[in-house]
């Protein structure tokens, strides 16, 4: 939500007076009634002009005027048109005013720019393009972070193959497919935004150069620029954090100013490998991280995010336990460990309750630098 708050203004009603009698208006929405006056009735005044351009058909010029479904239009799924939803309608609105800073004219024309831009980039029919597995598997949409944000990972060590490298990006053709992948890939993260107060309505890329040669870097970067002014121009508020992660020392000499001159409206961190895990799960759950950063999330693996995990810390030389309890003999019980911070010795042990029974050592002694998998059979363990 926006800091803008106006503790004093008004929310539910408002009341004024025709002839000495009062009226009662419409209640204006929650997302409106948060920001400060200036910025409040440049939310309405948005409303009204959005309203009227599309009911008369002049949004978005004569091209598009006879649209049949103008009314209908949309963005990010949710109904342009103010009076058919207003809360979801109201935060898309703050976004593009936000870009603006809360300039009403020109927040109008970057909303006319991005309808006009979708159509021409034919975004509606991305989902229909197929791009190959080696760009499928670069591209995650994966877990949230603490505050439900979607994680998109893109994942470039496939790139350090040259053969690959000169598939991609080498020729004008293949960049601007590279591009439309990319847009592919954030359109999928739109579709997990709700865009309801309280909700999920941004998203967190995570990127990742490891291994990635420097040539590669030089065509990325190059790609880039055209990639973050569609995403600054078409995508306003979407991206609330980008992560480097696997950042060699020499990137930061080559490519800092790079970076930040290309992202300069986005909240960007760099992450050395020696710090992935620790950096990541300050505001990313276990339970939602992949598991090549530290975390517990595997794609198609035995465990969800939905299943919470169990966290435990410990001081140097200490010693503790993580009991997880089998409802039933005949079970088998599967688990994850990760380790942050400095290595420990750990055993994993079935500790049956049943009187006679003994318990089985099942691993001992194993140092743990990131993440490991185990899993154990429960049965009758009877002494004889």
């Amino acid at each position: 939500m926006d800091d803008d708050k106006d503790p004093h203004s008004p929310i539910e009603t408002f009341h004024d007076s025709i002839d000495g009698e009062p009226k009662q208006k419409k209640p204006e929405s929650s997302i409106a009634a948060e920001l400060k006056t200036k910025k409040r009735k440049a939310l309405i005044e948005l409303r009204s002009r959005l309203e009227d351009s599309i009911l008369n058909y002049t949004l978005i010029g004569e091209k598009y005027k006879a649209s049949e479904h103008l009314r209908e239009l949309q963005i990010w799924g949710v109904p342009l048109l103010p009076s058919r939803g207003l809360e979801r309608t109201d935060i898309i609105l703050k976004k593009f005013l936000k870009a603006k800073d809360y300039n009403v004219q020109n927040a109008f024309e970057m909303i006319a720019n991005t309808i006009i831009w979708r159509e021409d980039f034919n975004v509606d029919k991305l989902f229909e393009e197929t791009f190959g597995p080696d760009l499928d598997n670069i591209g995650h949409i994966q877990g949230r972070d603490k505050a439900g944000r979607p994680l998109c990972y893109q994942l470039f060590e496939t790139f350090k193959d040259k053969d690959t490298l000169r598939k991609r990006l080498g020729t004008k053709e293949s960049c601007n497919e590279f591009l439309r992948w990319r847009i592919k890939l954030m359109e999928g993260c739109v579709l997990k935004l709700d865009f309801k107060p309280g909700g999920a309505d941004s998203v967190i890329q995570i990127m990742d150069v490891k291994n990635i040669p420097r040539p590669f870097l030089n065509e990325l970067f190059a790609g880039s620029k055209k990639y973050f002014s569609i995403l600054q121009e078409n995508y306003p508020g979407i991206i609330y954090r980008i992560v480097i992660v696997n950042v060699p020392m020499w990137f930061f000499a080559f490519y800092t100013l790079n970076m930040r001159l290309m992202t300069r409206k986005y909240k960007v961190m760099y992450v050395k490998p020696s710090a992935i895990t620790e950096t990541l799960l300050k505001f990313i759950d276990p339970e939602h991280l992949m598991a090549p950063y530290g975390g517990l999330g595997i794609k198609g693996g035995e465990f969800s995010p939905d299943e919470k995990a169990i966290e435990q810390k410990l001081k140097g030389y200490a010693t503790d336990s993580i009991e997880i309890p089998t409802a039933e003999v005949g079970m088998t019980v599967y688990w994850d460990l990760t380790v942050t911070g400095n290595d420990v010795s750990y055993k994993e042990e079935f500790v049956p309750e049943d009187e006679g029974s003994y318990s089985v050592l099942v691993s001992k002694g194993i140092q743990i630098g990131r993440m490991t998998s185990n899993s154990f059979h429960a049965c009758n363990m009877i002494a004889k």
